[in-house]
């Protein structure tokens, strides 16, 4: 029987330290996020945003703060607004929450009347009472599938399979998976409320992340080659993830599945590597290798070592995985030519 998939990011804050390339990610879609809070109604008793899938939260805590002022700059400063932040139940809230009440870039540092709360549920259904948020946002998150839909026996993630068939019900997953999530969205904002999501996109020709990807399952294999693991356990091991293209995404829309919300934008733009940039400055390839490594296996470790044999120790793993990984990069450095894509919803009714 196939393992459960997990999108869960590697715990104990090593997210919160690997993802710079998450938070690079997110600043072509923040300035929508503003300019969205300062056009939703804020006339409510208190306003309510949404961050759907948040994870550890370092990456939330910029977005959210520019949304907060820009919505105390219509309202005042003693309107209460509620932040919450979703995420699976396996996700590591000690490290947001530790964060929000330790770190300088908390969103809560000078800001009054602040709420933030936690949900432990999949955002590919409803998790907040109808007609509750104003503001939503996701990012770096919908990418992730809700399940792997079928074994991937040749590669780490179905989308770069050989097989026609499994990458047929990756993008039937994919599908399923983004009406879900705006069905549920459509019951949780408010008329006029409005939604910004980014997350990993495809080209015209190609996903860009192909390069990674398959350093990354490569990695895998040499680690069955070497005998830390079987290779029956590699066909057990895929990422539930995959990037999704325009028509993809308008598709909902465009078929009657979604009703009550309106699809204003969607782009598909490059994606910014900041490894690549301190490489550029510092010529250190071990370096570059070493960043790269550590944000795959933060972000993608987990749902890898999940189709592991239970007796496995997963920590080891992972450590011979990252070591080739940076290894393999160094040798051959890149720069990343991945794409993401940005969407921006309203609530109509």
């Amino acid at each position: 029987m196939m393992p459960a998939a997990t999108a869960a990011m590697q715990g104990g804050g090593f997210y919160n330290r690997h993802s710079g390339l998450q938070a690079a990610n997110l600043g072509s879609a923040l300035p929508l996020l503003v300019a969205a809070a300062g056009e939703v109604a804020v006339d409510s008793p208190a306003v309510g945003i949404a961050d759907y899938g948040a994870s550890q939260g370092r990456n939330s805590m910029a977005p959210m703060a520019a949304a907060i002022d820009a919505v105390r700059a219509r309202t005042g400063p003693d309107c209460p607004i509620v932040v919450s932040h979703i995420d699976l139940p396996s996700n590591d809230f000690a490290a947001l929450f530790t964060l929000l009440d330790e770190d300088p870039i908390s969103y809560l540092a000078g800001r009054a009347e602040v709420y933030p709360v936690a949900i432990g549920r999949s955002h590919y259904g409803p998790v907040l009472p109808r007609g509750s948020v104003d503001l939503g946002w996701s990012s770096n998150a919908l990418h992730w599938m809700s399940r792997n839909p079928c074994a991937v026996p040749d590669h780490g993630w179905g989308v770069f399979s050989a097989d026609a068939a499994v990458r047929d019900a990756v993008d039937a997953q994919l599908d399923a998976d983004w009406a879900n999530f705006l069905i549920a969205r459509s019951r949780e904002l408010r008329c006029g409320g409005r939604l910004i999501c980014q997350f990993m996109g495809r080209g015209e020709d190609s996903h860009g992340f192909e390069w990674m990807a398959g350093a990354f399952w490569q990695s895998w294999v040499d680690v069955a080659d070497s005998g830390l693991v079987t290779h029956d356990e590699l066909a057990w091991i895929s990422a539930p993830s995959a990037g999704r293209s325009v028509a993809q995404i308008e598709a909902p829309f465009r078929d009657g599945r979604v009703s009550g919300l309106k699809l204003i934008d969607v782009a598909v733009v490059p994606t910014p590597d900041p490894y690549w940039d301190i490489y550029q400055q510092s010529g250190d390839v071990v370096q570059l290798g070493q960043m790269w490594a550590n944000m795959m296996r933060a972000a993608n470790g987990p749902s890898f070592a999940a189709g592991l044999d239970a007796g496995r120790d997963r920590g080891l793993v992972l450590d011979a995985v990252t070591e080739r990984l940076a290894a393999r990069i160094s040798a051959d450095p890149q720069q990343n030519r991945s794409y993401n894509v940005i969407v921006v919803i309203e609530a109509v009714d």
